[in-house]
């Protein structure tokens, strides 16, 4: 490791270290990002649908969180192709919701009539309407919901896109370094101590996903975000079966450019168990093939796993209250993929500005649950 010093350090190579990374680049900051992977964006960034799905009814800050994200996309992806030639596949295909259980029809179509009636796009199908618009879906199904504003992204082009465009703009990736702590002078973080050495900041972000609370613990603060476990298959079509991602059942089918078919995820708390298992590769497949029976005699090519970083129901953003030079951006969950540009941006803003075009007060960390000893 030849650089023992730099402006911010971003601890954590995943979509959201990768994406705040390229926005502080943007602005002329060369972050350094440490990635215990041999590669970014390898765990859960890797796995993940890119489902890009904003469905809220309320304008409460979460929602407009996720909003103010999803409507950085279609410039993104421009940005992005034109740096780095990669086409990360942002398609607004929307998303349609199918229902096989009286429960499900309950729920969404109640989600979509609030939609309407607080001004919000959505589309309630019967059953005709929605094998009108996916032929290959279940002749079983009651009906369905459509969101024509939702879309999707190839996630791993996504993070390789994001840290090839850091990259050319400054950033520095250390891929293969663990964090083992930080280091102090006084009560004032300094810098880390990595598995290559120590490396001496300005500021720093955790942005570990799933490990974010290890690497706070370091710091003596209690951050609420545990892994999620999420298996996923990849199946793969010589023709395609259906245009857009589909719904139901708790599982997703998301169809790629290259005819191969995104398939999952389960939902479990197994802590930082990544293995695939047959009982929730099995759970997978079940719920996909009643969706689109046709799937059923498609190639199963791969089975994968991601942890997702849960926290108690909103992302954890901004600075610590006792190190005002640490900020915190994790625990996204299952939306870390939508919110990556929102939240590269914000905390973006957050270094160079010191205030952000988005309030992150929703989003700090609830203090009360940690103990700071320096």
């Amino acid at each position: 490791m030849n650089q023992t010093r730099a402006k911010v350090i971003i601890i954590g190579g995943g979509i959201i270290g990768c994406s705040i990374a390229y926005y502080l680049a943007k602005l002329g900051v060369e972050a350094t990002v440490i990635e215990k992977e041999n590669r970014v964006g390898s765990a859960a960034s890797w796995a993940a649908a890119g489902i890009l799905a904003c469905h809220a009814s309320t304008r409460n800050p979460y929602a407009e969180l996720c909003r103010h994200s999803l409507a950085l996309y279609p410039a993104l992806a421009k940005e992005l192709q034109t740096v780095t030639d990669i086409n990360i596949e942002f398609t607004q295909s929307g998303i349609l919701y199918i229902f096989l259980t009286e429960a499900e029809k309950k729920n969404w179509e109640g989600l979509a009539q609030r939609r309407l009636n607080n001004g919000y796009s959505a589309e309630i199908l019967s059953s005709e309407g929605a094998q009108a618009l996916e032929p290959s879906i279940s002749k079983k199904i009651s009906g369905g919901v459509y969101f024509p504003d939702d879309a999707q992204v190839r996630n791993p082009r996504l993070v390789r896109a994001l840290a090839r465009a850091a990259t050319k703009l400054g950033t520095k990736f250390l891929n293969g370094y663990s964090v083992n702590q930080f280091l102090f002078d006084g009560n004032q973080v300094v810098g880390v101590k990595s598995s290559g050495g120590h490396i001496f900041g300005d500021q720093f972000v955790i942005a570990a996903g799933p490990w974010s609370h290890q690497v706070t613990n370091f710091l003596d603060v209690n951050l609420p975000v545990k892994p999620a476990k999420g298996q996923m298959i990849i199946a793969e079509t010589a023709e395609p079966i259906i245009n857009r991602p589909i719904h139901g059942l708790e599982t997703y089918i998301v169809p790629r450019a290259d005819g191969k078919l995104w398939v999952g995820p389960t939902v479990e708390d197994a802590g930082f168990d990544d293995r695939t298992t047959l009982s929730g590769i099995h759970q997978i497949l079940e719920s996909a093939i009643q969706l689109v029976p046709a799937l059923a005699k498609k190639t199963l090519l791969k089975t994968s796993a991601g942890l997702r970083p849960k926290g108690r129901g909103k992302p954890y953003l901004g600075r610590l209250t006792k190190y005002n030079n640490v900020i915190v951006a994790s625990g996204h969950y299952k939306n870390g993929i939508l919110l990556a540009p929102i939240t590269g941006k914000l905390i973006a803003e957050l270094i160079t500005q010191d205030k952000t075009s988005l309030s992150l007060e929703p989003f700090s960390i609830n203090q009360q649950n940690s103990s700071p000893t320096r």
